[in-house]
């Protein structure tokens, strides 16, 4: 039996769907990730021309990112050593193809030591990180960032941290772990 769609935009986004299931088990793949149902009518899958499955087309939509109440005791999001919060903003919309390396990539590229007249602080202002690949091998997801990083104190340890995980871990609704210039989150953030 033969089925008519009346929305073709429906019907291409339902073999998409179809074909991402297909394609969504294997290894490491870097910055490549299937688009939720709900945003695949804004993308556009189409195959390599190696024949190695479909790619992920740049999505738009606007991502949540974390920045710093300093002593908000946890009371406007998590709390964060020193006394402070992080507080999710969302920011205006952007293009990826990964929503963790559109995220961070837009996080690490504000340079403001702070968020407009929010009274919200960005501890990664003085840093200079980008976002270098973004791998996923099973559940496991880790973003590799390079780079600069500074820090104006020990209070600013947690803050960046919690910058950083907050706002991978909500892009890719789950933890992510976190590496800069190829050493571990909490060793790129040690003193010693």
């Amino acid at each position: 039996m033969s089925r008519t769609w009346r929305h073709p935009a429906l019907a291409l986004a339902t073999c998409a769907v179809l074909a991402l299931g297909a394609c969504a088990s294997g290894s490491t793949t870097a910055a490549r990730t299937p688009a939720p149902p709900a945003t695949l009518g804004a993308s556009s899958l189409g195959g390599t021309a190696a024949g190695d499955g479909p790619t992920v087309m740049p999505t738009t939509a606007s991502a949540t990112l974390y920045y710093i109440a300093q002593g908000d005791g946890g009371v406007s999001g998590p709390p964060v050593g020193c006394g402070d919060s992080a507080v999710a903003v969302t920011s205006a919309a952007i293009s990826f193809t990964d929503p963790v390396e559109g995220a961070l990539r837009t996080l690490l590229a504000d340079h403001s030591q702070h968020l407009g007249q929010s009274g919200l602080d960005n501890a990664l202002w003085r840093s200079r990180l980008a976002v270098q690949s973004v791998t996923r091998t099973g559940a496991s997801i880790t973003a590799h960032l390079v780079g600069t990083l500074k820090m104006g104190g020990e209070c600013d340890i947690p803050r960046v941290e919690q910058q950083l995980l907050l706002t991978a871990k909500d892009a890719a609704g789950a933890p992510v772990a976190i590496t800069i210039n190829g050493k571990t989150l909490s060793q790129a953030l040690s003193l010693k």
